[in-house]
């Protein structure tokens, strides 16, 4: 493994620095030992602990060497890791800890008042290690620095609330000074407890063994092609996605890179690592198309005409069948200059979560020149239960289950979803393998919804294509049914993917209303594409993006490209937006919180975010019926 250094006198990133196996798992082994030594002396004593059972380590921090060694620390002692995203709110790191039983968390030092602050609704919390050190500066840190006198203060505040607050280095010398007998985990013991997003409701503790993770990265190394790559990790190692990624590399003597800490800035990170493989969801990839196209095939002048050829003959011959995603010609002029956006030596990108977007995909695959392949599956699975084939050229799809998984499709008659009628089998997407996780944790009634006997029940509606691949239409809960003239079945979530396609649009929520028959949606313009347009149709040529939104011919304008992209895109009439909202501010999730820690929308949040707009929109609609 290695890491980025950072000089904490020319606040700036340095080259990145190899750190061997063998360090790693000394640093391992002595963190471990110190660690066995807190939970003697401080969670030993606590109510009800028994050394006979399992006890969790809380991490709380973004991607950093620190946060793996943490986690492997804990197994070696047959302690099970319960992640939190560093982008969570109070509230949710007080649920977790609560509902976990946290005794210790291992965090960044940005992270400690925050615990310290939540310490009187926090019982279960008796020990926190900061990542970073606690003497003087919190040197090193490449996510944030700490003035001596705010880490006084923090000691001091630990001391009032009677919490044992050390740093990481402490605790290794404590152990390195007094080396503890491992006691390694069994595949039946708990690997980790991952919480859910909460896109559905309070979030959930997914209860998964080693067993479990195993057999998925087993079955991930099949697909993926990871053997001696170079791996850079910037999507969240709280998701059983990154860590699946992580340690199906394991298998394969895979080295990794930490990113820098900001998303914003991975592609600095990239040109210093130059890895050969990438994963992140498809949020991020959209975020990363939406900047290199703005620089591409976006740009004004013979560049932006140059990049635009490029790509759509590149695009042209792939989809062809008639060549791979290389072109000699166009990759020496164009598309090797954008692969130098991700360091120049990458050979895969790896989509997983939930479905990508098919003009997404494509641009990645010809504009970097390599493969992107899309897998699927939920936390309850370890992310682990589809992929796509390396060969395969095409999109719109997730893949064939990977070895070892079952899949199965249930019937939904009230939404007319069944397997027995029409080209397809169409139905709830079920799950069966070694890699389903055991339960919720304390949470009976939600298991017993989700586990099906051995089947895991996604919530995702599949259809199964001729060529064997599946393709997720959208969530079960997304489904709406439109009354009456239409009486038709509408999915939402896909319909947010199609709509999405459009250059214009940056975020999309769409919206049903049980009293009424049209959709509407709240649209975050992306900024490159809008402000030409709405400029153009207004004639304002300083007017900022914020006046525009509200500019009711931008709006109808708006309303006409939309429409005639669902009619390209063959959407029905029930599918259509009948109005929309344009908001400038973009879905995230500490600002606005629409978006979960893994990027989805919060749908029963924006809901509420935006419900005086969407009544607006339908008292316009209302009074538009009775003029006409």
């Amino acid at each position: 493994m290695i890491y980025s250094s950072f000089s904490t006198i020319r606040r700036e990133l340095g080259e990145y620095r190899w750190r061997t196996t063998r360090e790693i798992a000394e640093l391992i082994d002595w963190f471990g030992s110190g660690l066995d030594q807190l939970y003697d002396k401080h969670v030993g004593r606590a109510p009800g602990f028994s050394p006979l059972h399992q006890t969790p380590l809380g991490i709380y921090s973004k991607n950093r060497i620190e946060w793996v060694v943490a986690e492997f620390a804990g197994f070696r002692a047959r302690r099970f890791s319960v992640a939190l995203y560093d982008t969570l709110s109070s509230d949710c790191v007080e649920h977790i800890v609560n509902h976990a039983q946290i005794p210790v968390v291992v965090c960044s030092v940005d992270k400690v008042a925050t615990l310290l602050a939540l310490k009187c609704t926090m019982p279960s919390l008796r020990v926190i290690i900061s990542m970073d050190s606690l003497h003087g500066k919190a040197k090193g840190s490449v996510h944030t620095t700490m003035s001596s006198t705010a880490i006084r203060a923090l000691h001091k505040h630990a001391e009032g609330l009677g919490v044992v607050l050390l740093d990481m280095a402490t605790v290794v010398e404590m152990g390195r000074s007094n080396i503890s007998v491992p006691k390694p985990p069994n595949a039946s013991d708990i690997c980790t407890i991952c919480y859910t997003s909460g896109t559905t409701g309070p979030q959930k503790g997914v209860v998964s063994t080693h067993g479990n993770y195993v057999s998925a990265a087993k079955s991930l190394y099949h697909s993926m092609p990871l053997y001696h790559s170079t791996y850079l990790s910037f999507f969240t190692l709280a998701s059983c996605f990154e860590r699946s990624i992580l340690y199906t590399g394991m298998l394969g003597g895979m080295r990794v890179g930490f990113f820098s800490g900001d998303v914003t800035h991975v592609a600095e990170d990239a040109q210093a690592l130059k890895p050969t493989v990438m994963a992140g969801v498809p949020h991020l990839f959209n975020f990363i198309y939406h900047r290199i196209t703005a620089a591409t095939i976006y740009a004004p002048g013979l560049s932006g005409a140059m990049a635009r050829t490029a790509i759509k003959q590149k695009l042209q011959k792939l989809e062809s069948g008639k060549g791979g995603v290389k072109h000699n010609f166009w990759d020496k002029l164009v598309c090797n200059k954008i692969a130098q956006y991700f360091g120049g030596r990458l050979k895969l990108l790896i989509s997983g979560g939930d479905p990508i977007d098919a003009r997404v995909l494509g641009f990645l695959r010809v504009a970097v020149s390599c493969p992107v392949l899309e897998s699927y599956g939920l936390g309850e699975c370890c992310s682990a239960a589809t992929a796509c084939l390396l060969t395969d050229k095409t999109s719109g799809h997730v893949g064939v289950p990977l070895p070892g998984v079952d899949i199965c499709l249930r019937d939904i008659p009230e939404m007319d979803y069944v397997t027995t009628t029409g080209l397809h089998p169409r139905g709830e997407l079920l799950i069966r393998g070694p890699n389903v996780f055991l339960g919720y944790y304390r949470d009976e009634a939600k298991t017993h919804v989700a586990l099906d006997g051995d089947w895991l029940a996604t919530g995702d509606i599949a259809t199964i294509n001729d060529d064997g691949n599946i393709e997720i239409i959208d969530r079960k809960e997304n489904v709406v049914r439109i009354r009456e003239p239409f009486d038709q079945s509408v999915a939402l979530e896909h319909l947010e993917t199609v709509y999405s396609r459009h250059p214009l649009v940056n975020d999309i929520f769409i919206y049903s209303d049980p009293d009424h028959a049209d959709l509407v949606a709240v649209v975050v313009p992306d900024p490159e594409a809008f402000l030409p347009l709405a400029r153009k149709i207004t004639d304002l040529k300083t007017a900022t993006i914020e006046e525009l939104v509200n500019n009711a011919q931008v709006i109808n304008a708006m309303l006409v490209v939309l429409f005639q992209h669902g009619k390209k895109a063959r959407l029905r009439t029930c599918e259509m937006i009948a109005d929309i909202y344009c908001d400038p501010v973009p879905f995230d999730i500490e600002g606005n919180g629409l978006l979960t820690s893994t990027y989805k929308l919060k749908r029963r949040v924006a809901i509420q975010h935006y419900r005086s707009q969407i009544d607006h929109m339908y008292v316009s609609i209302k009074a538009k019926s009775q003029y006409q």
